[in-house]
């Protein structure tokens, strides 16, 4: 047993076995991440954003005076808040719903229309998942149902008594509840699209040496996808070409560990600890063992760094591979033209042997009375 007295007895003691290195990233969340887990916390910021900016417009008597074009812009604040880190667009998602609640007004139609189809394309805009066009329109639809809907429920249930504010945090609580499930569609299509790496990711988190295999995973999935039988098949391709991007990311901070540790520079720390001098007294000799053992345990961290280093590379090779063959393994499955003749050709080829057979007769015929006639 160690005494305890000798703090450094860890430190001179032999290496034990070191456990394997498992580099991670901070980005894998992202491609692992559920729309659908986050959409009722995204859903509660909305409520709460759009019940605050209510009560802050009755406090200040804009809810008495024009009810209609506050909650419109109410329902902005609630949509710029499904992710918070883009709260610098509030200003620009205020504007843009209190505009569109104010043009549906100015045209004798429900403001509460047109602003929720606004807060739903802001929504939709601000989700952090990757969307198109199809989810803006998917947000605006449902959005402005959810809001028209919303105001008739908090119309019939809240009576007139209420003091403003709370009728007013109220009415946009209810509201923003039933119009926020307009992301309900966006978080259904996200999670059952396959996702994959953009062009901004990869070029954001992998430096230039590192893209290559990952551009080329996407170009494999994307050129099989014209052939994948079926949904499951494209979602396995996928998670393949997205492994590809992990591993990517691996080796990129894999390479950079070892790049920090220069091997030849720790050897020769360990040389100039080993060689103590007569005149040293005791501690100094143990402090420089220790500092010896330290740096041995780095070299053999290096080691299991860099044995991960090219597991990963490995992997990488495989992942390709097997993209490859999957890609030529459906272009081998699908039905070519070739593999079955059209129906009618024996009867085709039938009539044309006759009528070929039919125009040498003739031309035989043709030549003997001519020679009769000669």
């Amino acid at each position: 047993m160690t005494s305890p007295a000798d703090p450094f007895a860890d430190a001179r003691a032999p290496a034990r076995d070191l456990p394997a290195v498992a580099a991670t990233t901070a980005l894998e969340p992202w491609l692992e991440r559920s729309a659908l887990e986050q959409l009722p916390k995204r859903q509660a910021m909305w409520v709460m954003g759009s019940g605050a900016a209510a009560v802050l417009a009755a406090l200040t008597s804009v809810w008495g005076a024009q009810p209609e074009l506050a909650l419109s812009m109410a329902l902005g604040l609630g949509a710029s808040l499904v992710d918070p880190r883009r709260f610098w667009a509030a200003p620009l998602a205020v504007a843009g719903c209190g505009l569109a609640g104010l043009s549906f007004a100015l045209l004798d139609l429900p403001a509460v229309v047109g602003a929720g189809a606004a807060a739903g394309v802001v929504a939709s805009l601000l989700v952090p998942q990757r969307i198109d066009w199809l989810d803006v329109v998917h947000g605006a639809l449902g959005t402005l149902a959810g809001a028209s809907l919303g105001l008739w429920v908090a119309t019939t249930l809240i009576p007139g008594g209420v003091p403003t504010a709370l009728a007013a945090a109220a009415t946009a609580g209810i509201v923003s509840l039933l119009a926020s499930q307009g992301l309900l569609p966006i978080a259904l299509r996200f999670d059952q699209v396959p996702q994959l790496p953009g062009q901004r990711l990869v070029a954001r988190s992998l430096r230039l040496p590192y893209r290559p295999p990952v551009f080329r995973a996407i170009d494999l999935y994307q050129a099989a996808q014209p052939q994948a039988p079926d949904r499951e098949t494209r979602r396995g391709m996928a998670e393949v070409a997205t492994w590809v991007y992990r591993l990517q990311v691996t080796m990129q901070t894999l390479d950079t560990e070892l790049q920090i540790i220069d091997p030849d520079q720790v050897r020769q720390r360990i040389e100039a600890c080993r060689a103590s001098d007569d005149d040293e007294d005791e501690f100094t000799r143990d402090r420089r063992a220790a500092t010896a053992k330290h740096l041995e345990r780095l070299l053999e961290h290096r080691a299991l760094i860099q044995t991960e280093r090219r597991r990963t590379e490995a992997l990488v090779e495989y992942a390709l591979a097997f993209l490859e063959e999957a890609r030529a393994g459906l272009a081998v499955a699908q039905r070519l033209p070739g593999e079955a003749s059209p129906d009618r050709l024996p009867e085709v080829l039938h009539r044309l042997r006759d009528h070929a057979r039919d125009g040498d007769t003739r031309r035989r015929t043709a030549r003997e009375l001519g020679t009769m006639t000669v």
